[in-house]
């Protein structure tokens, strides 16, 4: 191999006059193979590098709140499952109580010092000086935080450690976003605390007492929505209203489908499975019967919330991330014959999966169901149908064809038949209303 030349001492150039870039990177060059090894070389970087490193540090940052948002969802629901399990006396199945009592500990603590930051500002004395307080900067977020919200939703997202964490740890560019989202989202977050019972009252009432500004207002009695199944509540324009068709409320169920032998001719559930007809389980393989099942409730039917979506009607929000092929319910209802007409909007056609095209039963959805119903349209879905055979039955599941972002709108195709004689208003593009029109202008 050649030996690597220098130049002469009096061509070499002096760098010591010559100012340092503003900004740099790191470029590795296509070297020949003789010269592979030389160190990287720094050089100047563009606008353009600029720009797409700002670009991917708001797409960063965006990611990080969202993972924030979606473990502050999780943790409000954790609390209020083991509380749900502790008011009915099974907490035995569950003797570990430690997440729940330092949870409600480290929030109490959290609002006994904020309740302290309110009193000496009432006097004109800096928190500075208390030694209830780890850092300025928890003292300037959480008086932030009262000032823009409220003392209950400050409640209620102290309860959350993933909030507690981005409170002590992020920067200030990622808690301004995160107060952002959660301006937009306080309404669901509200609900969603409210809906599922989240004790948030008790840590707030021992200071009822004090002259805080809001305090008293935020400890007002309100209706109790725990006592509905969280799915009994629509979100519609920042306001609250109960999902109804046809004038009557519409009731979720959480079990299966509903069966009627009065409705069928042979008084047989048309979902249970035929060996030779429905195939293997699903889950476990087994060619016969076995006692596998869907559990429920699933984590999806827990952080999913029902919206009113403009021109579309009620739909389904995830309040988690959910990954592609993951299960997230059944569609069920009530169990009619195929030929049964007066279900339009909800009905589903129930066939097993080995036998396609040879309907057993209608499910129809209109009266009784669970949040799978509410599914819009889109020609882009982000879930699919699924035909199953599970256990000793056949059903139908809604499964994720791609990944699901928290606050993104969970959609289904409901095929070409559904849109004779009507319009998708999905607005994607190559929707098939859109693909019609155009093929009617052109003929």
């Amino acid at each position: 191999m050649a030996e690597k030349r220098r130049a002469p001492d009096d061509y070499v150039e002096d760098l010591t006059e010559r100012p340092e870039p503003m900004t740099s990177k790191k470029v590795r060059f296509q070297l020949p193979r003789n010269e592979e090894g030389l160190p990287e070389k720094d050089v100047p970087a563009t606008d353009a590098d600029n720009e797409l490193m700002a670009r991917l540090r708001v797409m960063r940052v965006k990611e990080l709140v969202h993972d924030i948002l979606a473990a502050m969802y999780y943790d409000i629901h954790q609390l209020c499952w083991l509380r749900n399990h502790l008011m009915q006396n099974r907490i035995r199945r569950f003797p570990d109580l430690r997440f729940y009592k330092t949870q409600h500990q480290e929030a109490t603590w959290l609002l006994d010092r904020a309740i302290r930051q309110e009193m000496l500002a009432k006097v004109g004395q800096p928190s500075g000086h208390d030694w209830t307080y780890t850092s300025k900067q928890e003292t300037h977020r959480v008086g932030q935080f009262i000032r823009q919200f409220n003392w209950r939703m400050l409640a209620i997202c102290a309860l959350s450690e993933a909030f507690r964490l981005a409170l002590y740890a992020e920067d200030q560019v990622v808690w301004a976003v995160l107060m952002l989202k959660i301006r937009e989202n306080r309404t669901s977050i509200d609900l969603f605390a409210q809906s599922r019972g989240l004790d948030w009252q008790g840590q707030l009432l021992k200071h009822a007492d004090k002259q805080i500004p809001g305090l008293q207002q935020a400890l007002i009695p309100r209706l109790d929505l725990a006592q509905e199944h969280f799915h009994h509540i629509v979100i519609a324009n920042g306001s609250l209203r109960r999902p109804l068709y046809e004038e009557h409320n519409q009731i979720n169920i959480e079990q299966g489908n509903i069966f009627n032998p009065s409705y069928f001719k042979d008084k047989k559930d048309p979902t249970i499975r035929v060996p030779d007809r429905d195939g293997p389980c699903d889950l476990c393989y087994a060619e016969r019967e076995c006692n596998c099942r869907i559990s429920r409730p699933t984590l999806a039917t827990l952080l999913v919330e029902l919206v009113n979506y403009p021109h579309k009607g009620i739909g389904v929000r995830a309040l988690a991330r959910f990954k592609k092929g993951d299960i997230l319910d059944e569609y069920v209802g009530e169990l009619r014959p195929v030929d049964y007409k007066d279900d339009r909007v909800y009905a589903l056609l129930h066939e097993s999966k080995m036998d396609e095209g040879h309907p057993l039963a209608l499910i129809s959805a209109k009266r009784y169901g669970n949040w799978t119903r509410y599914l819009n349209h889109s020609c882009k879905p982000s879930t699919t149908f699924l035909k199953m055979t599970v256990g000793k039955k056949i059903t139908v599941a809604v499964q994720a064809v791609r990944d699901i972002d928290i606050f993104e709108e969970i959609t289904v195709d409901y095929g070409k038949g559904y849109w004779k004689n009507r319009k998708c208003l999905c607005g994607e593009p190559g929707c098939l209303s859109q693909d019609a029109t155009e093929e009617k202008t052109e003929a």
